[in-house]
């Protein structure tokens, strides 16, 4: 399992946030945000574009 989810909306982060995803760091700028992927919280992937990683790249 990979331990960071990225979003790139702001509607994906209140999303997250509001299924009590921690969020680890953004960027409003460039629309970026990353939040902890951890194994007891699950979504539907059609309600949330996120993408998942290994790497946190900022």
């Amino acid at each position: 399992m990979e331990h960071f989810l990225y979003v790139f909306s702001e509607r994906e982060r209140d999303d997250m946030l509001a299924m009590n995803y921690t969020l680890i760091k953004s960027d409003e700028t460039k629309h970026i945000y990353v939040f902890e992927n951890r194994e007891e919280l699950h979504f539907d992937l059609t309600d949330v574009n996120a993408i998942p990683s290994d790497t946190l790249t900022f």
